[in-house]
Formats: structure tokens, sequence, C-alpha cells
């Protein structure tokens, strides 16, 4: 992890050449994300991987061995890294430049906000491999039936078609990606950290609730906003933007 500009870490997954999860990684991943929670001076968290790819998910060495006792430790592992991304209490930015498949692709789905390289592939592999997951994470971001199409077949397709399918990503020239997705983080953490963490909460808390529940738990967390030093700073500073746009 880096902190390449105030407010702001860069988080790189990092693991030979294609960046594949064993059980350590997922235990680093999540260790990772609960201190930023944490990280008074963070408020905004770019996701990456080093190289060429993304991540191209498991491990596959450890399939190879898996039995019901080891894979249920691994499957552990797999939960607390990916819900500790959902989790995180501060904004997360997948920067995905480059093949993000399997458990990658479940790390990105949890991400707040995406942005994928023109050469980024998403897949599911899981079936290709003997093995089954991802499908609850990828429907966060895809129709079921996009979503089943990557499941079955286990064949990757090109960040612009996931995009046309209607994941919510942006497609950047490859170049671009890193530093498109720093732009977003940029505006992000010129916001209150109190705000945001709050923000993030309220998201999370009312994503599978219905719309009366969600709005009403929503409404609860601007409650605790408004009383907030911060709260009153930013209406004060908008009103003053305002004024002076009436004057010009």
């Amino acid at each position: 992890m880096t902190e390449p500009e105030p407010g702001i870490a860069v988080v790189e997954l990092a693991r030979g050449k294609v960046n594949a999860i064993d059980t350590q990684m997922y235990g680093e991943i999540a260790t990772v994300f609960e201190a930023l929670s944490d990280n008074q001076d963070i408020r905004a968290v770019v996701l990456t991987g080093r190289g060429r790819i993304f991540c191209a998910g498991n491990d596959l060495g450890s399939f190879r061995v898996m039995d019901s006792i080891g894979g249920e430790i691994e499957m552990r592992a797999a939960r607390r890294a990916i819900f500790g991304v959902l989790d995180c209490a501060l904004p997360v930015i997948a920067a995905v430049n480059g093949p993000c498949l399997g458990s990658g692709f479940g790390l990105t789905s949890v991400c707040d906000l995406v942005v994928a390289s023109e050469r980024a592939t998403f897949g599911l592999p899981e079936m290709g491999v003997g093995v089954l997951g991802g499908g609850r994470f990828t429907a966060r971001m895809l129709p079921q039936q996009a979503m089943r199409r990557l499941f079955f077949t286990a064949e990757a397709v090109e960040a612009e078609t996931l995009r046309r399918w209607g994941a919510p990503i942006e497609v950047v020239p490859h170049e671009e990606c890193l530093t498109t997705a720093m732009t977003r983080a940029r505006s992000i953490a010129s916001k209150s950290r109190y705000a945001l963490t709050l923000a993030k909460k309220s998201l999370n808390g009312c994503e599978d609730l219905d719309l009366k529940r969600g709005y009403e738990l929503e409404q609860t967390f601007t409650l605790r906003l408004s009383e907030h030093p911060d709260s009153k700073s930013a209406v004060e500073a908008r009103i003053a933007e305002m004024a002076g746009g009436k004057k010009a």
C-alpha cells in the first residue's frame, strides 16, 4: 500500500506474474482494508493490480489439494477479504488494468466505483476449473442472464462488452486507467471523512432493503451528519458559493 497524495491510498494486488490469490494473500487484503477503515488520514482508496494483470483469481494450486477442511479455511479467508473491501469505511475505486477473473472479479464487484482499461477482460472461470462461486457478487454488477453467461461458459469478455451488458463501469484508454481512478479518488477525498464514512455505512446498509425501509435508514444517517461541524461548514460554503454566483 502507498499514499501517493494526501487523503488517498493505493492498494496493489501483487503476487507472482498474474496476481493469483492464495489464503495468505486473502488475509493480507482483509488486514489492509480493515486498517484503512481506521486510518484517519485516508478518505479514498484505489485498488489495482501490479503489472499487466489486475487479478487472475484464486491460485489454482490450492484447488489441486483442496478438501472439505482446508477448503473451508480458504473460503472463509476469501469471504473475509471480499467483505473487508465491501465493508471498508471509505469509498474504494477499482482501477482494473488488465484481466480480472474469479475472485478478482469478486473484489471489483464490491468496490464503490470501477474504472477499467480498454484492455481489461472480465470472467468467471470457476466452472472451467471444477469449482463454483462468484455468481452472487457478479450479479451486483450485471443482470442475471449476463452473469449466467459468464458463469456457465467460463469465457471472459472485454470491458466494453461488460459495460454494454449493463455493468456500471467507466472504460478508458489503457494508459489513463490509474490516472482516471486517481481523479475520481481526488474528488472523493476532497469531502469530509466523517461524511464519507457515514455515507458508506448508509449506502451499504440500505442496499438490500426495500424502498421505504432503505430511505428511512438513509434519513437516520442524514440526521447524524447534520449535527456534525463538517455538515454546517459544507452548507455555509454552498450558500456562499450560490450567493457569489448571483452577484456575478
